[in-house]
């Protein structure tokens, strides 16, 4: 794993991320962005794949995420979002949700 000493990304572009609703139910997740905006999704992704939580003021057990809103990093058609590691810190643990087998 890389050590990532540098900020969260700064926003660019335009990018909109939302679910799309048929009938009460989500049907699927839409993400639409101009090149700038996806290049921004994608580095949020990356710095957070790419982070040592264990170098990182967060107690064990935790883990790192970021939120991004609508009318700030998204566009405001957009719901919030949050991108998450699974792996606890300290512990690499995943959350008792998620397929482990």
């Amino acid at each position: 794993m890389k050590n990532i000493s540098k900020k969260v990304p700064s926003k660019n572009g335009i990018l909109y991320i939302y679910p799309v609703i048929y009938n009460g139910k989500t049907t699927k997740v839409n993400i639409d962005g101009n090149p700038d905006g996806l290049r921004y999704l994608a580095n949020l992704l990356n710095y957070v794949a790419d982070l040592e939580q264990g170098k990182m003021a967060l107690p064990d057990g935790e883990r790192f995420h970021i939120h991004l809103k609508a009318g700030n990093e998204l566009g405001w058609h957009s719901s919030e979002v949050e991108i998450c590691r699974a792996d606890a810190k300290g512990t690499g643990e995943l959350p008792q949700y998620m397929d482990q087998g």
